[in-house]
């Protein structure tokens, strides 16, 4: 069961109900159950209270947006077969374990990699991707309604609602697209940040 404020909700309403048939079940009164009584109903109050200020504080994930494209897994077949390797794995993790929708790698001037999700129009990295790159620093644009370069990535995936770029090196990103806003987390980007520079080991190894 998904445990959220809405669950906290629905099981200080079940204790309170039952709480509340017990009392008037009860055939004699004393002071004693009067006091269990009234704690319990206390009890059952402030659970419900607690799920209502869980729900309103707890930040929720946006609806997961239709995304208009097709499911495809593109790649350069100049890539050498170790560093495929690496990045088919690493794709499918991103695509399975976090809420990416899409996913795509530029290197050296080229789209070597396109999975998930994918636009038939051609993606050229424009202002933010090089400014990531240029700065080697993850730019996380959790809601791309209200970016005013969100066009940039109109040949990466149509209306995607959020963005990660994650920074290989100097000539390479990492480019992921979310199903809905503000759903990559912390722990993503660390991951994913981390695997960025083992592929930034790789291309170095193997001089690609």
């Amino acid at each position: 069961m998904n445990f959220n404020g809405k669950t906290l909700i629905i099981i200080g309403s079940i204790l309170f109900f039952f709480q509340l048939g017990n009392f008037f079940s009860i055939e004699s009164i004393s002071p004693a159950l009067e006091r269990a009584q009234v704690l319990a109903a206390i009890s059952s109050v402030l659970i419900i209270l607690i799920g209502f200020l869980f729900k309103q504080f707890n930040p929720l994930l946006g609806e997961r947006v239709d995304l208009k494209g097709e499911n495809k897994f593109i790649f350069d077949p100049d890539i050498p077969i170790n560093i495929l390797d690496e990045l088919a794995w690493g794709s499918e993790s991103i695509l399975t374990s976090t809420a990416a929708a899409t996913i795509l790698i530029h290197h050296s001037g080229k789209n070597i990699l396109r999975r998930g999700i994918t636009s038939n129009e051609n993606f050229k990295p424009g202002e933010t991707c090089l400014r990531a790159v240029k700065d080697m620093k993850i730019i996380s644009l959790a809601n791309t309604k209200f970016y005013p370069g969100r066009d940039e990535f109109s040949g990466f995936c149509q209306d995607v609602p959020s963005i990660l770029v994650i920074p290989i090196n100097h000539k390479s990103f990492i480019l992921i697209g979310g199903w809905s806003y503000k759903c990559f987390t912390k722990s993503d980007e660390k991951w994913i940040n981390n695997w960025a520079k083992k592929l930034n080991n790789l291309f170095l190894k193997t001089s690609f």
